[in-house]
């Protein structure tokens, strides 16, 4: 651990101090409080995590890459119905480095749903048959249906590793939180999340808009607008 924190240039004096008992213990550090302000703005989404961010227009047939495998929205949801809600809305998505603080929060204030898991999809092949077809693969993820107070209805999901997503969320049934208040954190395997807004209920912050048009990401810390 002290030689992953030196080669990855990790700001230790930002964590509580403490001993760690295995490598996951590690990864899942809690941050010192007050180093993670929320934006309390009642205006403002904010980013629910660290990492880095794009935002993506969601239109009829746009396709997402996230974690090298490329999904619609209605295949990210397996959910036909549901994708049609979000359809002209933005689709964030916040890539988390194994250096970043692995927990994240909720982006505003609302009531959950119960929570949606998707296992995953892996089929493995030898490297020969590889080259000659595609391997289809899915990502296990797991999301919730957010009715806001201010930005409609939301989508936050987690994205965990292939078929082990090491997803842990506190609050398995419905559940009214608020802005900031912690959601889960990934262990060992995970490390992607994704909002999804509806129509004309958020306008993204311009950096954030410009940087993706560019394929660029934006550096974004837990707390801060989006």
């Amino acid at each position: 651990i002290k030689r992953f924190i030196k080669n990855n240039n990790i700001d230790m004096s930002q964590y509580e101090e403490r001993k760690f008992k295995s490598y996951n213990d590690f990864f899942t550090r809690q941050i010192k409080e007050g180093k993670r302000p929320i934006n309390e703005s009642p205006n403002v989404l904010i980013s629910p995590s660290d990492g880095n961010a794009t935002v993506v227009p969601i239109g009829e047939d746009t396709v997402f890459s996230i974690k090298n495998t490329q999904y619609t929205l209605a295949q990210l949801l397996r959910d036909e119905k549901l994708a049609e809600d979000f359809k002209g809305g933005f689709c964030y998505i916040i890539r988390l480095a194994v250096d970043n603080y692995h927990r994240y929060c909720y982006s505003c204030d609302g009531i959950k749903s119960e929570n949606v898991h998707i296992k995953g999809v892996l089929h493995t092949v030898n490297p020969i048959a590889a080259e000659l077809r595609p391997i289809y693969k899915e990502n296990t993820r797991e999301f919730t249906l957010i009715e806001s107070d201010k930005f409609g209805k939301l989508i936050q999901m987690e994205v965990g590793a292939l078929v082990v997503g090491k997803i842990a969320n506190y609050h398995k049934e419905e559940y009214k939180h608020r802005k900031g208040e912690e959601k889960g954190m990934f262990e060992f395997g995970g490390s992607t999340i994704i909002v999804l807004t509806q129509k004309g209920q958020i306008k993204p912050s311009p950096d954030i808009l410009a940087n993706s048009g560019e394929d660029c990401e934006t550096i974004v810390k837990m707390g801060e607008e989006i």
